[in-house]
């Protein structure tokens, strides 16, 4: 008995081989890679120094004056890694505050920026409390 095959299902055939092949060869290194990653890069970070003060959750706040602007962060590690800066905030710029807060020093507060014409999913970031005072 002789088996034949059409070009099209030869081709086919050749295809999910090579699919299948090539899966067999990236799976193991991509993991690997993910794997090998540094490990500060793969941990979740709990703080316990952050807390939420309800009280303070959309209140109004701005540059104090004497500071002339301040600085925002990605994260609470502020000017220790100034990589992590992402904007700067003017004097007379009204923020408001999401009520959470990083009890340390400095004490860092969540704020963001209202009525800019932005989606409902507004981004955040972290500045220096202390930089900072009412509207």
């Amino acid at each position: 008995m002789k088996l034949s095959f059409s070009k099209q299902s030869g081709y086919l055939a050749v295809g999910c081989l090579a699919g299948f092949l090539a899966s067999l060869a990236f799976t193991p290194i991509l993991s690997g890679i993910a794997q090998n990653a540094p490990a500060e890069q793969n941990r979740l970070i709990s703080h316990d120094d952050l807390s939420e003060v309800q009280a303070y959750i959309r209140t109004c706040r701005k540059v104090i004056p004497v500071n002339g602007s301040v600085d925002v962060y990605d994260n609470t590690e502020l000017s220790a890694k100034p990589a992590n800066r992402i904007g700067t905030v003017n004097e007379g710029t009204p923020i408001y505050l999401t009520g959470v807060i990083q009890q340390g020093s400095p004490t860092a507060v969540q704020i963001y920026m209202a009525d800019r014409g932005l989606p409902k999913s507004q981004p955040v970031g972290w500045v220096d409390a202390s930089k900072i005072t009412s509207c």
